[in-house]
C-alpha cells in the first residue's frame, strides 16, 4: 500500500491509473511499460503518482518473429509425436509384462508336472516296495 511522501499516512486505491511506456536507457534492451497510479492522501490531500506495475517488452525483427513462432509449432508437432510414442511404449511394457507373467505361471506349472511326475513315480515304486515287503511277510507268517 502506497504511503503519502508528505505526512506518512497510507492510502488505499488510485483515484486514476495512467499506462505509461518508457524507452530502454543506455545499455537496456526493450521497452517497459508502467502503470501509474494517482494518489490522494486522505488525510492531508496531498496528490502524488506511485508506480503500480512494471511490464518489459523486447522489440524484434518480423522474420525473428516467425522463426520462433516456426520453433514452437515443431516443437509442439515433436511434443505431441513423443507423447503418442511414449504411450504405444507403456502399452508395449504392460503387454510385455502380462506375456511375462503367463511364461511364469507356464513355467511353474511345467515345474510342477515334473515334480508330480517325479512322485508318481517314487509312489509307484513304494507301492511296488510295500506290495513285495508284504509278500515276503506273509511267507513268514
Amino acid at each position: 500500500m502506497p504511503v503519502c511522501p508528505s505526512c506518512g499516512t497510507r492510502t488505499d486505491a488510485p483515484s486514476k491509473v495512467f499506462n505509461v511506456i518508457v524507452e530502454p536507457k543506455e545499455g537496456e534492451k526493450g521497452l517497459t511499460q508502467r502503470k501509474v497510479g494517482m494518489y490522494q492522501c486522505p488525510k492531508c490531500e496531498t496528490k502524488f503518482p506511485m508506480i503500480v506495475s512494471r511490464e518489459k517488452y523486447l522489440l524484434i525483427a518480423e522474420d525473428q518473429l516467425k522463426k520462433i513462432q516456426s520453433d514452437v509449432k515443431d516443437l509442439k508437432r515433436t511434443n505431441t509425436d513423443l507423447v503418442q510414442s511414449i504411450d504405444g511404449l507403456k502399452k508395449n511394457q504392460e503387454e510385455l509384462h502380462e506375456a511375462m507373467k503367463k511364461k511364469e505361471k507356464e513355467s511353474e506349472v511345467k515345474q510342477l508336472q515334473v515334480k508330480l511326475h517325479a512322485l508318481e513315480s517314487q509312489v509307484s515304486y513304494l507301492k511296488k516296495e510295500k506290495g513285495e515287503l508284504e509278500e515276503k511277510v506273509s511267507k513268514f507268517r
